[in-house]
């Protein structure tokens, strides 16, 4: 497997990430390899490749990670992370789909993801500090109208 430096480090890195929710729960995503602990749970998404539109690209992240097609709706957030040679800039949108019954898939830049599950609030509360996002918990749950 791959040193997440050399996979990801060296350039900026735009991502694209999908906050699907399912009435009082959240869809994420563990990925191997961002933390010692092997533990750091985030929406599914990942990068833009060349020439790609920011919607396709997200709603292709989905298919990959979760085999799940989904609408993508309203940009939420909007994240900077500069951490030694990993720069990345990461836009974070809204998503909907028909079908609530995700299953794991891949990351064909090198297999990081470990599980994917759906969270409650309760669970997000009971996450250690450095197993997901900073700002993961403030946008998970709120409101969009």
């Amino acid at each position: 497997m791959n040193d997440i430096n050399t996979l990801y480090g060296g350039r900026i890195r735009v991502r694209v990430c999908g906050i699907l929710r399912d009435h009082h729960r959240v869809l994420l995503l563990n990925h191997r390899m961002l933390n010692e602990d092997h533990i750091f749970w985030n929406f599914p998404g990942g990068g833009l490749e060349e020439g790609e539109d920011i919607i396709r690209a997200l709603q292709r992240e989905f298919r990959e990670e979760t085999h799940l097609e989904v609408s993508v709706h309203e940009l939420v957030y909007l994240n900077q992370h500069i951490s030694g040679k990993l720069h990345g800039v990461e836009l974070y949108f809204r998503v909907s789909t028909l079908n609530l019954a995700p299953e794991l898939g891949s990351d064909p830049e090198g297999n990081i993801l470990a599980e994917l599950r759906w969270f409650t609030e309760e669970d997000l509360a009971q996450l250690q500090p450095g197993h997901c996002p900073p700002f993961l918990r403030n946008i998970a749950f709120q409101d969009h109208e």
